[in-house]
């Protein structure tokens, strides 16, 4: 029996696009018009747009039986058993069927999913329909704190709170100036576990006392523990005054067990002061005091009468008052913070409706609201079209909320008949929980189906690195994931279990046909001069690279984090100038001079006495623009004559120039700078001038708010550039999905954790549970022996499977040769696991044969302070063919046959999932060639600059203002409203079966509102217009459809635009129609001649003209 579910855990390498993509066409092929109730998701538009280029190639491929689709044409034979020539003849039918109802081809994210279904319930929602979408949480919430303390008055409570916290910060010595403070802990109204107890925190914030109350009862609670413990070491100083004792008399005096009862008697009562003093000392009298003392018997019967009772009591009271005390403690230190989310929450809100505007990150728990605890799908059904089968990408990087909302769309898709739905992730590669994602929904997801509905199958089959890679990585994460398990004894068992399960199918099986290739390095260098050390062996690892023919293109640096790039970078300029480096980071634009020209210009112009701002302008201008030389010394000597190294245009005309609307002005400077002499600016100035118009669109444009936002966002927005022959230096987050012949991990010894975050708790015990979550800040010190120590091992857990995740991640991009610098005896970095595991490996990777050249070897292991090394196989020089190599494998690795798959130089993102797919590197011939697979050809485009008077036109809303609103009035009104949804709707739809879907477009735009213009109403008036068997010919489907298409022409040297309404030709006659709604003029014909003169100069014949008047619904045939 076919089950409604199948979920694939997808392994690096393992075909994962190959799967989603065969899939998709087998529902294709299966039945052409399925595409409409097919839906894809997944999570970058990257990888929306590989998917259907995939979809559409590989149909194209099948349908014309290209070599390349032979591999998806026989899986698809495997999966229906249909005969190729049937496949084919289908793959075409849907291709046709996709192009031409491109709006129907849901492979989309996730996110662009939810909004549509966000944008359809508009109405139930009180939302706008032509809201904005927002994505920049952060620049809201900045906002909305800046909003509410400017409003703030003296009588307002909430000065009262934020002067509470400004005196508690003065006492704890912390800064006073807590906007910043607040404006970062603000940002938490965002993540997904604060919204889902938002509603609740607030009512208990808003109970008359209960904060004032909470806080009083846990500083009690926390004086009372300390002061307990303080009293517990004032009465061991009382025992021993009371005996004629004292610290003197014990043994080590105040550095030994006295030393214990001391930090109690000064309230300091952690974890840390049970050391092994205490531990010897306890139940031990004779520990007690010194063997030479005179008085050593009886301090030795004080001991075990009285002093060791009193010990074992502090012992076994400390960590039930330090529970107490650090509990309340860490519940306490944000709450000044939490009370004020809700207000800031608010002002977001007023802001976003104010600015009709809609936070992305609010869409997933508002739909969740709708949605509840029903199972009924209603509000997917808002989407217009009936889903039957549901496919997930990357589902690993699902949230939590995002699940509970698909899950009642999966559910009701496999309630179908003959449906397919698939989830396809890998718990492995799960690396961005620090949005949201939880890869425990695919570790778990058998628990969430019965066995009857779903099927799991695990992609097994590494088709992207050599064998030496796999079998190094196989061994490599077997033994780390059992490390880490090991490492997790605080959690019970079944918690514990979580991370074995995630890393049960790592292992990976090798094609048979893989020969022995592949290369690792790893070199785990001493603390001395490390970051040097390690950038040094980077540069000796390319050079090495590139010695045997390795090309730049074919190498990647990937880093933990974005600051390790521009300091690489600056290395390999310094000691490599002749490699290239390809990162985001270059292509950021403040890499733009003209763009920083231009923002350099603007802030000069708000701030005239800058002059460090005018010297950076006047070295652009002069530079890179005049050509002439100038260094900062001339610069620093010229001082105030700086002024007469700047174009007169932009100097002496700040006044002019600050009148300006804010594009306007960029423009003017764009203009009086000359930036078009700066070659390579182009696609930078067009990125600057959409953020610009996304800037102004949503913000006062004034220069200084641009600037704060330049600042503070906009400086490091990127360009999209396909750029790639040199090395790409990227973080291994930016990494995930790609692959890379040689991979270089510097610096690989980030720490597992990172204290300053913020964890959300919610307390399991009184009174501490009064408030139904807390934010706790993270860290081990901090969360044992509290309350929350639970939350601590939960958090632990999942930064362990993160880091790991990142390892697996950027071991698994290397195709040929992984290479991995790290440091020596790292405690708690991942440099310490990976010295770990290599000694295991190296035992399970060892070939049998004595001397074997191809065994891993490991050197270093003795010294601590030598820099331990290890290598496994060796660097296949550019050129060599793999057939000459040994297909040998090791007995611990595992292998299936495959067919041969060829190893060619490819781009970035083409990964290697063509099972058994057969590459021939010839020239194909010209029906070989898949047009969807053809790369663009880089082309320049100059950036031409004119002047543009503005224009003014007067609207038509004055007229109707003027004219008020009597019957007759309100009658002609109609009349042309009418008439101009009709042209509309005319002029867009190809034929009848378009209507409906016209119809819903314009009711979802806004354009039919009201009792004058329902859709039944207009349907109604278009099918009886519809009826003359002239106008149904027009609306049939024999026609080549040209609608609303731009003719220019050149007249007396000016560009000139046509635009008929409709351009029809079957291949043998060509007809242009004109649509009118008023009294017929001598101008329309003259219009409708006009077009068909356009057309006979293009060369076409035997043309018709045709002017409709829709409302007569009379037709007039127009002679040329």
């Amino acid at each position: 029996m076919v089950k409604p579910l199948t979920v694939y855990k997808a392994s690096a390498g393992s075909g994962k696009t190959f799967t989603l993509a065969t899939e998709y066409i087998r529902l294709l092929v299966e039945n052409p018009q399925s595409y409409r109730s097919i839906l894809a998701v997944t999570f970058t538009n990257k990888a929306t747009e590989e998917m259907k280029m995939r979809i559409l190639s590989q149909l194209y491929g099948i349908a014309h039986q290209l070599p390349d689709s032979d591999g998806y044409l026989k899986a698809i034979q495997e999966r229906t058993g249909y005969e190729p020539r049937f496949i084919s003849e289908r793959a075409g039918m849907a291709l046709n069927n996709l192009l031409n109802n491109y709006n129907y081809f849901r492979v989309e994210t996730i996110d662009t999913f939810f909004q549509s279904v966000l944008r359809n319930m508009a109405r139930e929602l009180d939302l706008t329909t032509n809201l904005r979408i927002g994505l920049n949480d952060y620049q809201v919430e900045e906002l909305a704190v800046d909003q509410l303390i400017s409003d703030l008055t003296t009588t307002d409570v909430m000065l009262q709170w934020i002067l509470k916290y400004i005196m508690e910060n003065i006492q704890d010595d912390k800064s006073w100036n807590v906007i910043s403070q607040i404006k970062n802990f603000g940002c938490h109204i965002f993540r997904d576990d604060y919204k889902a107890v938002s509603h609740e925190l607030e009512k208990k914030m808003q109970e008359p006392g209960f904060f004032e109350d909470y806080t009083q009862r846990l500083r009690e609670i926390r004086q009372m523990a300390e002061d307990r413990m303080k009293q517990i070491g004032e009465s061991f100083f009382q025992i021993l005054e009371g005996e004629g004792l004292s610290i003197d008399d014990l043994s080590n005096k105040s550095r030994g067990i006295a030393g214990f009862f001391l930090k109690l008697q000064k309230g300091i009562f952690d974890s840390s002061i049970e050391n092994a003093t205490v531990a010897k000392t306890l139940g031990c009298p004779e520990k007690w005091v010194a063997k030479t003392h005179p008085q050593r018997d009886f301090i030795i019967s004080l001991a075990d009468s009285t002093l060791d009772d009193t010990l074992r009591f502090a012992v076994n009271e400390r960590p039930r008052q330090w529970k107490l005390y650090k509990s309340a403690d860490l519940t306490l230190r944000h709450l000044n913070q939490l009370r004020l989310l809700s207000s800031i929450e608010k002002k977001v809100h007023e802001l976003n409706e104010l600015n009709n505007r809609f936070l992305l990150s609010d869409t997933q728990q508002l739909l969740h609201s709708l949605i509840g605890e029903s199972d009924s799908p209603f509000i997917f059904e808002k989407i217009g079209t009936q889903i039957e089968h549901v496919m997930i990408d990357e589902f690993q990087d699902t949230s939590t909320i995002q699940w509970r909302n698909f899950h009642v769309l999966l559910a009701e898709a496999m309630s179908h008949e003959n449906t397919s739905n698939l989830i396809v992730g890998d718990v492995k590669q799960s690396i961005y929980r620090w949005r949201s994602g939880d890869w425990r929904l695919l570790n778990g997801i058998e628990n969430q189906f019965s066995e009857q509905q779903i099927e799991t199958r695990n992609l097994s089959t590494n088709y992207r690195s050599q064998r030496r890679v796999i079998e190094f990585n196989n061994a490599f994460f077997r033994h780390a994931a059992e490390l880490e398990y090991l490492a997790q004894k605080e959690l019970s068992n079944d918690e514990a279990e979580q991370l074995k399960r995630a890393y049960a199918d790592v292992e990976q099986q090798i094609p048979a046909s893989k020969q022995a290739a592949g290369h690792i390095d790893i070199r785990l260098l001493p603390g001395d001069d490390y970051e040097e050390a390690v950038l040094n062996q980077t540069t000796e690892i390319v050079s090495s690279l590139m010695a045997q023919g390795i090309s730049q293109r074919s190498i990647a640096i990937l880093v933990r984090t974005n600051s390790a790039i521009p300091l690489i970078a600056r290395h390999f300029l310094a000691e490599m100038p002749e490699v290239s480096i390809v990162s985001d980071e270059a292509f950021r634009l403040d890499a733009s001079s003209a763009v920083c020209l231009i923002v350099s210009a603007l802030r000069l112009l708000v701030h005239p006495d800058d002059q460090l701002t005018k010297a950076a302008i006047v070295k652009t201008w002069q530079q890179d623009i005049l050509r002439h030389s100038v260094s900062d010394n001339e610069l620093l000597l010229a001082d105030n004559d700086l002024d007469a190294l700047l174009p007169p245009d932009y100097i002496q005309a700040f006044p002019a120039l600050l009148s300006l609307p804010l594009y306007e002005l960029c423009e003017r400077l764009y203009a009086i700078f000359q930036l078009h002499d700066i070659e390579g600016q182009g696609a930078y100035l067009c990125a600057f001038y959409d953020q610009l118009t996304d800037f102004i669109s949503e913000n006062t444009s004034d220069i200084d708010t641009f600037l704060h936002e330049w600042d503070d966002n906009l400086c490091g927005k990127t360009i999209q550039s396909d750029e790639s022959n040199g090395i790409r230096l990227i973080s291994i987050h930016k990494s995930k999905g790609l692959e890379f012949d040689h991979v270089i991990c510097p610096f690989c010894d980030w720490t597992l954790e990172h204290t300053g975050n913020v964890l959300w708790c919610r307390p399991s015990e009184e009174p501490f549970n009064d408030l139904p979550i807390a934010p706790v800040d993270y860290s081990q010190k901090n969360m044992m022996g509290t309350i929350y120590e639970n939350d601590y091992l939960q958090e632990h857990l999942q930064t362990t499977v993160d880091n790991l995740n990142l390892l697996y991640v950027a071991f698994t991009r290397a195709c040929e040769g992984l290479y991995v610098i790290g440091r020596r005896g790292a405690k708690g970095s991942r440099s310490a696991l990976i010295e770990q595991c290599l000694p295991l490996v190296v035992d399970e990777l060892q070939s049998p044969l004595i001397g074997d050249p191809q065994s891993p070897v490991l050197s270093g292991l003795e010294d601590d302070k030598a820099p331990l090394c290890f290598t496994y196989g060796s660097v296949i020089p550019s050129g060599v063919e793999r057939s000459a190599l040994p297909l040998g494998s090791s007995k611990k690795s595992p292998s299936v046959t495959s067919s041969s798959i060829e190893r060619s130089p490819r781009s970035l993102d083409s990964a290697r999932d063509d099972k058994g797919d057969h590459r021939d590197d010839k020239e194909g011939t010209r029906e070989d060639i898949n047009p969807f697979l053809q790369k663009a050809t880089a082309v320049h485009v100059p950036v031409e600059t004119f002047d543009n008077a503005p224009t003014f036109q007067q609207s038509n809303r004055s007229k109707a203002f003027t004219e008020g609103d009597d019957e007759e009035t309100q009658q002609r009104r109609s009349y042309i409203q009418t008439g101009s949804i009709l042209h509309e709707v005319f002029s867009t739809i190809r034929t009848v079966d378009d209507i409906p879907d016209a119809l819903k477009r314009l009711q979802f735009e806004g354009v039919l509102y009201d009792e004058q213009t329902t859709p039944e109403r207009i349907s109604s008036l278009i099918r009886k217009r519809l009826e003359d068997k002239h106008v149904a010919d027009w609306f049939s489907a024999r026609w080549t459809l040209f609608n609303e298409c731009t003719i220019l022409s050149i007249e007396e040297g000016e560009v000139k635009e046509r635009r008929p309404d409709r351009v029809m030709t079957d291949g043998h006659e060509w007809v242009v129609v004109d649509f009118k709604f008023g009294t017929p003029k001598p101008e329309h014909q003259a219009q409708v001649q006009e077009y068909m003169q356009l057309l006979a100069s293009m060369g076409h014949q035997n043309i018709h003209g045709y002017l409709w008047y829709v409302y007569k619904n009379e037709i007039l045939k127009i002679e040329a």
